[in-house]
């Protein structure tokens, strides 16, 4: 069996590979996630190291989910161009793989580009953060051996733990002030969904390309009426009635990788 290499294994990559336990893996990070059988773990950080040795293995999909390595420019310059620059080359000169996937993220669109974003909406960032990771996108579809699947989620979170709730367990006394009236949201559950079903049914070999990964929005103190019920949203939040992006997952939808 082909195995399946995932850069950047952390919390996705562990919900990946906890949901194909018949796949076998390589998971390639900076610290050792938790253990499971059917990954073969490699401590690399692709930022430091300049000479990178993976096992002699046959790989049938690459999947890449890097992060910056602190939230300011140079950060994200270290976390996604520099990684990736080292990366592809090492990808290209040392593997051979048929299906390339990498996690990106909808802040590559700005407030310019208003609501009910597509992927045929050009993107346009509002921050050098957003376009660092623009920019991540274009590399690694220009040094690939194969058209890579995009996917491009929008404020991930764990049904089980939300920041909100982390507000209201550590609260103080101040209040927090939200921009937005409403938030972006995609489970992370879902996103390794979709990973699982593109490395398993190679019926979805064919789809390449930006997709959107994010449900409809939604105002936070609807948010914060699921997550904290017995607890009054105005006490902890200083609401807001700025409205920001939304997006369309149509394309997501048709396109049959969330069943």
């Amino acid at each position: 069996m082909k195995k399946v290499l995932i850069i950047g294994y952390g919390d996705i990559g562990v919900r990946i590979a906890s949901i194909l336990p018949d796949q076998e893996f390589i998971g390639v990070s900076r610290s050792l996630p938790a253990h499971l059988p059917n990954v073969e773990f490699v401590e690399r950080d692709w930022v430091k190291e300049s000479r990178f040795i993976l096992p002699a293995e046959t790989i049938s999909t690459v999947v890449l989910i890097l992060k910056p390595t602190s939230p300011d420019m140079e950060g994200y310059q270290a976390g996604f161009l520099d990684s990736a620059n080292k990366i592809m080359d090492f990808l290209n000169s040392n593997t051979s793989y048929e299906q390339l996937v990498i996690t990106s993220s909808t802040r590559v669109y700005g407030l310019g580009n208003k609501r009910d974003i597509t992927e045929a909406t050009l993107p346009l960032p509002d921050d050098i953060q957003g376009k660092i990771i623009l920019d991540y996108e274009e590399l690694v579809s220009k040094e690939a051996k194969v058209e890579p699947l995009i996917l491009r989620p929008s404020g991930l979170y764990d049904n089980h733990s939300h920041w909100m709730q982390k507000h209201v367990q550590t609260f103080k006394g101040k209040k927090y002030p939200l921009r937005f009236a409403e938030a972006n949201m995609f489970d992370r559950d879902q996103l390794s969904k979709i990973i699982k079903n593109y490395i398993q049914d190679k019926e979805f070999s064919k789809v390449t390309g930006p997709l959107i990964c994010s449900d409809s929005a939604i105002k936070y103190s609807e948010i914060f009426s699921n997550v904290c019920p017995d607890y009054s949203f105005d006490d902890f939040f200083i609401s807001s009635d700025e409205t920001g992006k939304t997006f369309n997952p149509q394309k997501l939808i048709d396109s049959g990788l969330m069943r």
